[in-house]
C-alpha cells in the first residue's frame, strides 16, 4: 500500500522516540517551482531509469509498513525483494518489490541494524547489535542458516565480493571483524576506535576503512594484512561511508556535524565538507557514481549530492526519521528505511543532472525550542522513564543506538 509522504512529518530522533515537525515536501517543491517558474504536474510520467529534468525532481512510488525502527536495507535484484533490518522488532522484513507488500518476517538476534546480501552465495547478513553476532539468512528459502559471533554491539557491515570478505564494525568492542563469505569463519579481528560502525572498502587500492561514531574518526587498513595505514579525524558523529574508486574518493557522513566529508583516498585527507539536511545518517551511491544519496534523519528527506561538484542538487521527502538507504539496480529507485514511520519508502530521483538553482533548506521550527514532556523505554527493565528522570541524570540516554 502506498502512502503519500506529504501526509507524514519529518522527525527529530531522541533515543528510540521521535518528535514530529511539519512536513517539508510542500516547502521543497514550492522553493523549486518558485525558483524555476514551473508549475506542478503530478501526472508527469517519467522514471529513474530514464531521468530527465522534470517539474518535480522526484516521485514517490510507495511507503510500505515494516517492523519497528527499520535501519539497514539490502536488495535482492534477481528475486525482486528487499530485506529490511527492523532493529526493535528483532526481525528482518522481506518486501516484494513488485507488489510492495511484506511477504514474511525472519527472526534474527536482538536489534538487527545493518544488513547486506552476497549474490554469489545468496546469503543475507544481519548485524545484530544486542546479540553481538551476525545472523546469516538463505535468501532463497528465507530461513536462518546460522549465526557468527563478532565483537560488542555490531552496528555496521559491508561485503566485498572481490575479496570474499564480510567486514563488521563493532561499536562497543571498538573493533572490526573480518569474516570469510564462503566458510563463515572469522579471519581477523582488528582494533579500531569507540563507536566503530560503517565500513567502506576500495578494491582498487585494497583499502578497508572503518568509521567511528564516538571517535569522530576513520581508520584505514591494508585489506590484505589488516595493518593500519592511516587515520583521519572527521566531524562529530561519523556513521556512514561510500567509495568512488575511479575518483579515488570516499564520502563520509558526519551526523551531528551535519556534513559529508569528501576524502582523497591516496593522500588520506579531507578535501571538502559538504552541507546536507539536518542530522544526516545514511549514504549510498547511485549506480552511475555521479551522485550520492544521503538520508537526513532530522529533516525527513534524502539529499542528492553531485559527486563531481559537491553540490546538493535536491532533497527528496520520505518518511519519518530516514536512516538506511539503498538503490535498486533493476530500476534505479531509492529504498529508504524510515525509523520513525516504521516504513520503507520507495522513491525516484528524476534529475538528469544538477538543476539550475540551488537547494535552500527551511530551518526546522523546533530548533532552539524546549523539548515537550516525553518518555522513553528503559531497555533493561522495559519501564517507561519520563523526561524528569532523564533530567535528574538517573539514566544514560543512548543516542547512538538509533542515530
Amino acid at each position: 500500500m502506498s502512502t503519500a509522504s506529504a501526509k507524514t512529518a519529518p522527525i527529530l530522533s531522541i533515543g528510540h522516540e521521535f518528535l514530529a515537525v511539519p512536513s517539508r515536501e510542500t516547502a521543497i517543491l514550492a522553493d523549486h517551482m518558485a525558483a524555476t517558474g514551473e508549475r506542478e504536474d503530478p501526472a508527469f510520467p517519467v522514471g529513474a531509469a530514464c531521468r530527465i529534468d522534470s517539474r518535480s525532481p522526484w516521485r514517490e512510488i510507495a511507503e510500505i509498513p515494516v517492523g519497528l525502527d527499520p535501519e539497514g536495507i539490502a536488495v535482492d535484484v534477481a528475486r525482486r525483494r528487499a530485506f529490511v533490518a527492523c532493529s526493535r522488532s528483532d526481525f528482518v522484513s522481506v518486501v516484494d518489490l513488485e507488489t510492495h507488500e511484506v511477504i514474511t518476517e525472519i527472526q534474527t538476534g536482538a536489534e538487527p541494524i545493518d544488513i547486506g546480501l552476497d549474490e554469489q552465495t545468496g546469503r543475507v547478513f544481519s548485524a545484530d547489535a544486542h546479540s553481538d553476532q551476525v545472523t546469516i539468512i538463505d535468501s532463497a528459502t528465507l530461513e536462518v542458516e546460522t549465526a557468527v559471533p563478532v565483537g560488542g554491539y555490531p552496528s555496521g557491515l559491508t561485503h566485498v565480493p572481490e575479496f570474499r570478505r564480510l567486514y563488521v564494525g563493532n561499536s562497543l568492542g571498538s573493533t572490526m571483524s573480518v569474516i570469510d563469505l564462503d566458510s563463515l569463519e572469522t579471519v581477523a579481528t582488528v582494533d579500531a576506535e569507540p563507536g566503530a560502525g560503517a565500513i567502506g572498502v576500495d578494491p582498487t587500492r585494497r583499502l578497508a576503512i572503518c568509521v567511528n561514531f564516538v571517535g569522530a574518526s576513520a581508520n584505514f587498513y591494508d585489506a590484505d594484512s589488516f595493518e593500519e595505514v592511516g587515520r583521519l579525524e572527521l566531524g562529530v558523529g561519523t556513521c556512514a561511508i561510500g567509495i568512488v574508486p575511479e575518483r579515488g574518493e570516499a564520502f563520509i557522513v558526519n551526523s551531528i556535524a551535519g556534513t559529508v566529508s569528501r576524502v582523497d583516498l591516496d593522500a588520506i585527507e579531507v578535501v571538502e565538507e559538504i552541507r546536507t539536511g539536518q542530522a544526516p545518517v545514511g549514504l549510498t551511491l547511485a549506480p552511475a557514481h555521479d551522485r550520492v544519496y544521503v538520508t537526513n534523519r532530522g529533516a525527513g528527506s534524502v539529499s542528492v549530492l553531485g559527486v563531481a561538484d559537491g553540490v546538493e542538487w535536491s532533497q527528496i521527502p520520505v518518511g519519518h526519521g530516514p536512516g538506511g538507504v539503498a538503490v535498486d539496480a533493476h530500476d534505479g529507485r531509492i529504498l529508504v528505511a524510515n525509523a520513525g514511520s516504521q516504513t520503507m519508502s520507495i522513491v525516484e530521483d528524476l534529475l538528469a543532472a544538477r538543476p539550475p538553482v540551488p537547494v535552500l533548506e527551511t530551518p526546522s521550527p523546533v530548533l532552539g525550542s524546549k523539548l515537550p514532556p516525553f518518555s522513553l523505554e528503559d531497555y533493561r527493565t522495559g519501564e517507561r522513564r519520563t523526561n524528569h528522570d532523564w533530567a535528574e541524570k538517573k539514566y544514560i540516554l543512548n543516542f547512538f543506538a538509533s542515530w
